[in-house]
């Protein structure tokens, strides 16, 4: 809808409830002092903006949890200890993680494993496993991303991970475009209201910490700039 098609219905709004105003509360109001006049016209500029509020077209959007401040401070207090639990081997306990995206590769054979992470902006680890048998598990792990308290962190991509004869390729990750626009409530309907929207009041961007956790067979040897939990 163009702004000119609103003003034109804002025209004809404040129109229609003169008149209407004028029915209802008869000429003795409407001519009475300057308050009542002023006052008047201040209920019939909230009344059309209420409903140009309903008209007004939302652009494409994307569904986000929103956070509370105390669930963002207590994950950037996770996030402190984040570096130590995934560099013993419990990454599956870290609490405020989240697992982005799993691939699995076959190593047919191969004792010697290159992993070379390519411009990519995450902390790469690799645990030696007696359990796994010529194959190599890759998983991409990161914590909250959020914008305005609002969760984005589905929003972020996985790198992309190729595994060529015995080297591992960890391709960084998409770089992600994010243009905010907020909404909040109409004036009419937020201006009495005690707690209303803080716009200043949220914590802006931050982009969470990125994980690659590896996990090869126990005999596999491992080069690259990774950390090697055992």
């Amino acid at each position: 809808m163009s702004l000119v098609i609103l003003l034109v219905i804002l025209l004809l709004l404040m129109l229609s409830f003169g008149n209407l105003s004028n029915k209802l509360f008869g000429a003795r109001f409407m001519n009475g002092s300057g308050i009542t006049k002023v006052f008047t016209g201040y209920v019939i500029v909230l009344l059309c903006t209420a409903i140009l509020s309903l008209l007004i077209p939302k652009g494409e959007t994307f569904p986000g949890k929103h956070l509370t401040d105390e669930e963002i401070l207590a994950n950037e207090s996770l996030n402190s200890d984040i570096y130590s639990i995934v560099e013993s081997g419990k990454v599956e306990e870290a609490e405020g993680l989240t697992k982005k995206k799993t691939w699995g590769f076959p190593l047919d054979g191969n004792n010697v494993l290159r992993i070379e992470a390519l411009n990519l902006q995450a902390a790469v680890f690799v645990e030696k496993v007696e359990s796994l048998d010529d194959k190599v598990e890759v998983t991409h792990y990161s914590t909250y991303s959020y914008i305005n308290n609002i969760d984005i962190t589905e929003r972020f991509t996985s790198p992309d991970i190729q595994l060529s004869e015995n080297s591992l390729k960890l391709f960084p990750m998409e770089h992600v475009n994010i243009e905010l626009v907020t909404f909040t409530n109409a004036f009419p309907f937020n201006q009495f209201s005690e707690y209303g929207e803080q716009v200043g009041g949220n914590y802006g961007m931050m982009q969470g910490l990125d994980f690659i956790y590896i996990r090869v067979p126990a005999g596999i040897e491992i080069s690259g700039e990774v950390h090697v939990i055992n």
